[in-house]
């Protein structure tokens, strides 16, 4: 591959796939599925929809990643993981990013279009206003993970919206902070890869900000994901597929993550953030679950 287009697929991190992309994949899934589970959708229209927001969620990753490194370029060459980055590196130039940024952003857009007038706005508001300013973040606060997991549970209200064509509130809420909290843990644990080098080149984060308290303080937003997912299957009529998959199972297993986590580490650290995957994706598996069943019995 050339290595400028190598360049540019690095600044997309397109190249760590699935990594980073799922991460803004699964409040889309959450609040899928749990509006599908609503609405009594097919199962066929289920999967098709799934993918839909799989691409989705990687181009928003993908523009985010772009954003990121734009804004952050004279950061990012001060800290040693992040200091090869394309644009850091040289290797891109803003003009370069800033073209690439626009062909992801119109590719997302257009994609909103296709999902009703209530959730493009949505969408077109959501956006700019919470992803496109999270990168700035960091710069004046030490809870950037906070604010990007209310950024990216915009995602809730959207795919409820598009889907059930209406807003109930008691759902939205429960799954968009069910995410939010979700996102913040494991963008902390990310983070304490950073945190010697954040502090030297004067960047905030939860992983600087919290310190050796960073335990007690991450289960606190676990306890808040149970507790907001528990509501919500009762709020959504769910069944007990979905409190033993969707619940319990992801609570425990980031509770897990949290306490036997090496914060001190970056390799555990990255370790830790990665697995994050398998407790959201249990969410989803509990969702689908209970979802196959209550079409069944509805049909019997």
């Amino acid at each position: 591959m050339p290595s400028k287009a190598r360049s540019l697929m690095e600044l997309t991190r397109i190249h760590w796939f699935p990594v980073g992309s799922d991460f803004m994949f699964w409040p889309f899934a959450w609040g899928f599925l749990a509006a599908a589970y609503h609405v009594g959708l097919p199962m066929s229209q289920v999967f098709t929809n799934i993918l839909f927001y799989a691409l989705l969620g990687t181009l928003i990753h993908s523009a985010g990643c772009v954003i990121n490194d734009m804004l952050d370029r004279e950061f990012d060459r001060k800290v040693e993981r992040s200091k090869g980055r394309p644009i850091a590196s040289g290797a891109v130039t803003m003009p370069e990013a800033s073209l690439l940024l626009a062909v992801l952003v119109g590719a997302i857009f257009y994609m909103f279009s296709t999902a009703g007038t209530t959730a493009l706005t949505l969408g077109v508001v959501g956006l700019p206003a919470c992803g496109g300013t999270y990168p700035l973040m960091k710069r004046f606060m030490y809870w950037p993970s906070l604010y990007l997991g209310f950024a990216a549970s915009w995602a809730v209200p959207f795919t409820w919206v598009a889907t059930t064509g209406e807003f109930d509130w008691g759902m939205i809420l429960n799954v968009g902070i069910a995410s939010c909290c979700w996102t913040c843990l494991y963008d902390t644990i990310y983070a304490c890869q950073d945190k010697k080098d954040d502090e030297k080149a004067g960047v905030k984060s939860m992983a600087v900000r919290l310190g050796e308290g960073i335990r007690g303080a991450l289960s606190v937003f676990d306890v808040a994901f149970f507790a907001c997912l528990l509501w919500a299957g009762y709020l959504n009529g769910q069944h007990l597929p979905f409190y033993v998959l969707s619940v319990f199972a992801p609570f425990l297993l980031c509770l897990w993550h949290i306490w036997s986590f090496d914060h001190n580490d970056p390799r555990d650290s990255w370790k830790k953030f990665t697995a994050g995957r398998h407790g959201a994706a249990l969410v989803c598996a509990g969702l689908v679950v209970d979802h196959y069943f209550n079409l069944a019995a509805l049909a019997a």
